[in-house]
């Protein structure tokens, strides 16, 4: 099988930067509250986009996931440093990074954005495509964050299939709208 390279991050700051909506991370309800009480202690404001969003019988919506919409760089980033501020409490989305997940399909990518990825070559990504079942090796940490993503995401399609929640393109006509946990919580 020969020797893999084991994933390590070069601080080169290109998955800090944002400027296509496609590229801004994902977070969970729970995730978004926490980074909307660091943001809150810090001074700093943030935006967020309902991205996968369920509607029950009573017209009541709920967000499993939005877009955290950032244009430039993170507000959470350090350019001096280079080091994230939050890095213990950062999303799922930002702890996989290089490795991009599809929610919809379950899709596991590698971003071709990240430095190390880019300085590896194609002959990484070509050995990846042959042999998926590397990925872990090459990217452990990553590949735990991407799986535990993987799993509230599909939590939440379980629970919205097994309810009769119809997914819907965002929160417009919804009579209320709630996170989806909070949604579990009250409704069942």
């Amino acid at each position: 099988m020969g020797r893999v390279p084991r994933f390590e991050c070069l601080f080169c700051e290109l998955c800090c930067y944002f400027e296509d909506p496609v590229e801004m991370p994902t977070v969970f309800p729970k995730e978004k509250r926490l980074l909307e009480e660091l943001a809150e202690e810090r001074g700093v404001s943030l935006e967020f986009e309902p991205l996968l969003v369920f509607r029950d019988g009573e017209g009541r919506c709920a967000v499993a996931l939005y877009r955290w919409v950032i244009r430039g760089f993170c507000p959470f980033f350090d350019r001096g440093t280079r080091r994230c501020t939050i890095h213990g409490s950062k999303p799922l989305a930002c702890r996989m990074y290089p490795l991009l997940l599809e929610v919809n399909t379950g899709r596991l990518m590698v971003s071709g954005k990240c430095e190390w990825v880019r300085r590896m070559g194609r002959r990484l990504i070509e050995r990846l495509n042959a042999q998926p079942q590397l990925i872990p090796r090459v990217f452990p940490a990553e590949f735990d964050a991407a799986r535990a993503a993987f799993l509230e995401a599909a939590s939440a399609l379980e629970y919205a299939e097994k309810h009769g929640l119809k997914r819907v393109d965002s929160v417009e006509g919804c009579s209320e709208v709630y996170d989806f946990d909070d949604y579990v919580t009250r409704f069942g």
